[in-house]
């Protein structure tokens, strides 16, 4: 759970500025999720391991452009989030010193973000600043996942 706070967001938006800053590495994952292909009688996924559909490291000018992107945030924290499952699709792991520092979950479908480097409740307009980051990486915030997921099955 979140803390929240009236200065949360841009708390939550001046960490996440230092962990772009201090990172060596930013690595941008497009992957599925459990539910995606889900054999609901049995009550298990029918995707055993995550697929990794695609992983692009971060250019240099890709990291400027998210870190100016993140500095550029509307810091109001959001106060409020969406009733659905959280089902992540992109995730972000910083590096530095060639360590896994953090590891941020994105989920477009609901509007939501784990970031294991806060428990500080983000600012409402993160996820239009993470679609951004997601888009010039080559990626799509939506996609049919449960489409992809069915197409690797048939493999």
């Amino acid at each position: 759970m979140s803390t929240r706070t009236d200065s949360s967001g841009l708390e939550y938006r001046n960490q996440l500025a230092e962990a772009i800053r201090q990172s060596d590495r930013i690595v941008l994952t497009e992957h599925s999720y459990p539910y995606d292909a889900y054999d609901s009688q049995a009550g298990k996924s029918l995707i055993p391991d995550e697929v990794v559909y695609a992983t692009r490291e971060l250019s240099g000018d890709q990291s400027d452009a998210f870190l100016s992107t993140v500095q550029g945030l509307d810091p109001q924290t959001q106060d409020a989030f969406a009733a659905c499952i959280f089902e992540p699709h992109h995730t972000l792991r910083f590096y530095a010193g060639g360590e896994l520092v953090s590891t941020m979950e994105i989920c477009f479908k609901c509007a939501q973000v784990k970031w294991d480097a806060t428990d500080l409740a983000p600012p409402w307009s993160l996820l239009s600043g993470l679609a951004t980051v997601v888009q010039g990486a080559g990626f799509s915030p939506e996609r049919d996942w449960a489409g992809l997921a069915e197409q690797h099955l048939k493999r």
